[in-house]
């Protein structure tokens, strides 16, 4: 059975991607983006966290004090990537091994 997305269409399941400041509030992304499968959601993660690290870099601010939480259209966490993670340049791993 397939998933409703908040697009009310069904189709791809839509997942959001929040910033948080490690123990502060979270930056919520309103929009999501609608993605095959949780794989690629975290392909994704690691790759915007790695582009964000000259930004977050430019506004004196240091990105291994922030993780991104991925969540799915009813709100539940799907997984947390933190910043420090996606910059180790290891092999991805699959969510599930990511602290919550």
């Amino acid at each position: 059975m397939s998933e409703i997305p908040a697009n009310g269409r069904i189709g791809l399941p839509r997942f959001f991607f929040h910033v948080r400041k490690f123990r502060q509030d979270l930056s919520r992304d309103e929009f999501g983006f609608d993605l095959p499968d949780v794989e690629t959601a975290c392909l994704m993660t690691i790759s915007v966290a790695r582009d964000l690290r000259v930004v977050f870099a430019a506004d004196g601010r240091n990105p291994q004090d922030y993780a991104v939480e991925v969540r799915n259209a009813a709100d539940e966490l799907v997984f947390q990537l933190p910043f420090s993670a996606a910059f180790d340049h290891q092999e991805p791993q699959l969510p599930g091994i990511f602290p919550q």
